[in-house]
């Protein structure tokens, strides 16, 4: 007889410090909340600091976990080390990457994450787009992140796996509230930093930190409030449990 465990869906997140949840609103505890934990477990797999050669390198854990669904959100590191390269050089020490920041290694990284879930689970797969850095979707961030998002299509249509349109939800969001030209990415890091103090040591709420920081769907220029989180949550639902 099967425990009520092994009945539950599983589901497991890959990425960075936007799906690990600390640093930002927790998209994942927003989808706990609504699926519930009787039918489903949830195991975040996101370390804040990832790219996307960090998540191929540990998705051993993933794979032994024998997910139902597997959902992917990992690159906006990828694109600031791309842009910052003292960023990049810092990055490469400290995280044993063994090449330069660029769309084509990017690439080649979420192809080998895709292709290798593909063949050791029996997981639907999906990969949500990047969201945005900033809100100034004139920005050389979020043009660069338009750049990798349109890769992030193209792979998911040649692997055959579901495509989260995260990146352009929050983009028309945008476009409609404040025509895309909001407070851009500047001191993102130390914003950053910042934000954790905030919230950690004085227990300020992320969407405190947001509105301090003058944003709609961030907190910091790279983390989510709980609208950013809350619109990259509504995607994976659809996903998981479509209409």
């Amino acid at each position: 007889m099967k425990s009520k465990m092994s009945n539950k869906k599983k589901i497991v997140f890959l990425g960075a410090s936007i799906t690990q949840g600390k640093i930002s609103k927790s998209f994942v505890k927003i989808l706990k909340d609504r699926l519930g934990t009787k039918q489903y477990k949830f195991v975040n797999r996101g370390v804040a600091g990832f790219e996307a050669y960090n998540v191929l390198n540990n998705l051993d854990k993933a794979v032994k976990a024998s997910p139902d669904f597997v959902i992917i959100l990992v690159g906006t590191n990828d694109i600031l080390s791309s842009l910052n390269p003292e960023l990049a050089k810092v990055s490469r020490k400290l995280k044993k990457i063994p090449h330069e920041p660029t769309l084509h290694f990017y690439s080649l990284h979420i192809t080998s994450i895709i292709k290798r879930l593909k063949h050791e689970t029996r997981a639907k797969i999906a990969v949500a787009s990047l969201p945005v850095i900033g809100e100034d979707l004139t920005s050389v961030e979020n043009k660069t992140v338009d750049e990798y998002n349109r890769e992030l299509k193209k792979i998911t249509e040649t692997e055959g796996i579901t495509y989260l349109p995260v990146h352009e939800r929050q983009k028309k969001y945008l476009m409609d509230k404040i025509q895309g030209r909001g407070k851009d990415s500047t001191n993102s890091t130390k914003m950053a930093f910042k934000a954790l103090f905030l919230h950690y040591l004085l227990f300020m709420s992320f969407d405190n930190i947001s509105k301090r920081n003058g944003f709609l769907l961030l907190t910091d220029g790279i983390h989510q409030n709980s609208l950013g989180a809350k619109i990259i949550a509504d995607e994976i639902e659809k996903f998981i449990k479509p209409v």
